[in-house]
């Protein structure tokens, strides 16, 4: 695989992101908490089942797949309603060292995908993504709200502190059979 990340920028228009996000902050889990980590992470992470956004984020779900089929060809379960996904907002001086995305244990799965959707309502400076592949590489596609980006999940990334305003990004992470 020579492909270390795929983007699409503007997959939703600011309208559709507003709609999205009052829709998540309606449907929050209640009393789930972060795994405790290792890395440095400041940001703000809530939790919301698929089930009531599914239809708002079918042109991500499609973007993922399409995205997996295309570069990367992982074998992937299929997303149920009730999965649980990530919505991290990041505010000022907040950020997330570097890290890679996996699960402790021996269990029968692997995460695969990390795949993201920037569900910012405003600008904000700071908050870049940067994955490390040799070297350190900065995602600046993903900066626009819209936007989308999906990469392998064992590869490092961060996200640098906020500098000013607000990002927001839901996170779902593909997974499949261990990695043998």
């Amino acid at each position: 695989m020579n492909l270390t990340y795929t983007f699409a920028k503007n997959l939703f228009s600011t309208e559709k992101i507003k709609e999205l996000n009052k829709k998540i902050n309606e449907n929050f889990v209640k009393d789930k908490e972060s795994p405790a980590s290792d890395t440095k992470k400041t940001s703000e992470v809530k939790f919301i089942k698929l089930a009531p956004i599914q239809k708002l984020v079918s042109p991500f779900l499609g973007f993922i797949h399409k995205a997996n089929t295309s570069f990367f060809d992982f074998d992937l379960f299929k997303l149920t309603p009730e999965k649980i996904l990530n919505y991290n907002i990041y505010e000022i001086d907040k950020e997330y060292g570097w890290h890679y995305d996996g699960e402790s244990g021996l269990g029968k799965r692997d995460i695969k995908l990390t795949c993201l959707l920037n569900c910012s309502e405003e600008k904000y400076v700071g908050g870049e993504l940067s994955l490390f592949v040799n070297k350190e590489i900065e995602c600046k596609e993903f900066n626009s709200s819209g936007s989308a980006i999906v990469f392998p999940s064992f590869i490092n990334h961060k996200v640098n502190k906020i500098l000013s305003g607000k990002r927001r990004t839901l996170a779902i992470w593909m997974h499949g059979p261990r990695f043998r």
